[in-house]
């Protein structure tokens, strides 16, 4: 007799639509955020569980409107509140505005790896769906007993309709105001129209560089490079490479490249948008600001009377939050193998040697090519052909990414080969705009709070006539080197500055601008560096 008044209980707490409306609005509300404030503090706050009495009142008041609100707002709060919990649990959310300026930047293809990998192949993500759909379901449910109800409608439902989106947006606007601006769904909402919408500085960039160009003199460089290569890795952390002490051969090529003056180099930031702009640009880890006002190198050299190519296996990013295509611009030739060779999707680096015609490297003439690899980017067993692998069966994620290393090397070899035949004084440089940190069975980087790994890359400087290199080898021996110099390094070799500039800093940024922090104190996975 209890278990069917229990069960009477239920059913009838079933067909009571405010209950039920009130159950939804709590689940969409507070699932998620409750999870973090518990799980995943270093990306919640309490107080964030203040803003969701408000989100939850506001939901409750738009069903109390008319159901279909509440799964409108549901589905939006849901969704937003997902994509937060995502963010935090796999990077840790760190810079909001940041975070939202890398989603905006990231090519179509990017994005198609990354939700491959974290949300097709990932567990968690599918319990972010299942709360979205539950909440949702809820909200069916609502209006479905709202229809069952009918014949309780008051006679002016546009009045209710009325009332209840006015007390929402009261209850909204005054709760947002007071407690609810670091909620995660408004948070992120907000902060993404926030940065959609401003005067984007990277498009400022491109006009101050363009006006600059167009009244610059000459300048005179002193060097008698005729061939500047230039190669722009990608995510290739320097303990993967033999070179650097890595038990498995994986680079042949740069094992036996003579004369070449390698530095043990840490990368000034762990995310592509904001470390090539360091790179290649006057800014520094505590100067970034300098890139939005100053030319890169690529036009340095133009002004040499150097002859410009980027070459690209990435996409051209969007034209939002641009920092590299930016720097891409100021080339005299911009080819992208995606637009040029239109391959249904981002084929091994190899690629890039079908972008340019040896016929165009013209012997004596003053030219720079800047490749710029997909490298050792995930996908990882995407970025090398099967048939050259250095594993050719490749059991976890550590092996396809020493696969990638080792094809890089392979990479290297070809365009030194090619430009060291058609060159009569050759510059040939290499380094990765970041590291990744890796385990069996996962890897990455661009995390709020980052490992070690994701900032050790290699620098390797290589030229026809060793003797211009010393001073920077005798720099930079035994020494860890930030690569937030190293567009000085290359004016320092083009005779346009008396010092190589080059910099031992340990300061470097968790994603972009601003976020300095000391390499030395980061966490790590295999071993510590400090000096």
């Amino acid at each position: 007799m209890r278990e069917r008044k229990g069960l009477s209980g239920f059913s009838k707490a079933l067909q009571n639509e405010y209950l039920m409306l009130a159950i939804a609005a709590l689940w969409t509300a507070y699932a998620t955020v409750l999870y973090g404030v518990l799980r995943e503090s270093h990306s919640y706050r309490p107080e964030m569980l203040l803003g969701g009495v408000v989100v939850a009142a506001v939901l409750f008041l738009l069903g109390w409107a008319h159901p279909a609100l509440y799964l409108v707002g549901a589905f939006l709060v849901g969704l937003l509140n997902g994509i937060y919990a995502h963010t935090a649990h796999y990077w840790h959310i760190g810079d909001l505005p940041v975070r939202v300026e890398t989603a905006l930047d990231s090519s179509g293809g990017e994005m198609s790896e990354f939700f491959d990998q974290f949300v097709v192949h990932s567990k968690f993500a599918w319990v972010l769906i299942a709360y979205v759909l539950i909440a949702l379901a809820l909200g069916a449910w609502v209006w479905y007993l709202h229809h069952k109800h009918g014949q309780q409608t008051p006679p002016h439902p546009w009045r209710r309709l009325g009332k209840g989106l006015a007390a929402a947006v009261v209850v909204g606007g005054l709760g947002y105001w007071v407690v609810a601006s670091s909620y995660p769904a408004l948070a992120l909402g907000v902060t993404s129209v926030q940065v959609y919408t401003r005067v984007n500085p990277v498009l400022k960039r491109k006009e101050n560089v363009a006006a600059f160009m167009a009244h610059a003199g000459p300048l005179h460089c002193t060097a008698a490079f005729d061939k500047i290569v230039y190669v722009q890795g990608e995510s290739a952390n320097r303990d993967y490479m033999h070179a650097y002490g890595y038990d498995l051969p994986t680079t042949p090529f740069l094992d036996g490249l003579k004369n070449k003056v390698q530095i043990r180099a840490i990368s000034p930031a762990n995310q592509t948008m904001t470390s090539i702009p360091i790179l290649l640009t006057p800014a520094t880890v505590e100067n970034y600001d300098a890139f939005y006002t100053s030319p890169s190198i690529i036009s340095d050299l133009r002004r040499c009377g150097y002859q410009t190519f980027w070459l690209s296996n990435q996409l051209r990013y969007s034209p939002y939050t641009d920092t590299v295509s930016s720097i891409a611009a100021e080339a005299d030739v911009v080819r992208f193998v995606l637009e040029v060779l239109k391959p249904s999707t981002t084929p091994p680096d190899g690629a890039l040697l079908q972008l340019f015609s040896p016929d165009e490297i013209v012997p004596g003439k003053k030219q720079a090519f800047f490749f710029h690899l997909m490298g050792s980017h995930y996908e990882w067993s995407r970025r090398y052909p099967p048939d050259q692998a250095l594993i050719p069966h490749p059991k976890n994620r550590i092996e396809e990414y020493v696969n990638t290393i080792y094809y890089t090397d392979h990479i290297l070899s070809q365009l030194f080969e090619i430009f060291q035949a058609r060159g009569e004084n050759v510059l040939f440089i290499y380094t990765s705009d970041h590291g990744e940190w890796m385990t069996a069975t996962a890897g990455g980087h661009a995390d709020a709070h980052p490992y070690q790994e994701e900032y050790r890359v290699p620098l390797v400087f290589w030229a026809t006539h060793p003797e211009v290199l010393r001073p920077i080898a005798e720099a930079t021996q035994g020494r860890i080197v930030n690569t937030e110099t190293l567009d000085l390094q290359i004016r320092f070799l083009l005779g346009l500055e008396d010092n190589p500039g080059i910099s031992y800093s340990y300061k470097v940024l968790s994603l972009g601008p601003g976020r300095v922090i000391d390499y030395r104190d980061l966490p790590y996975l295999n071993h510590q560096e400090t000096h």
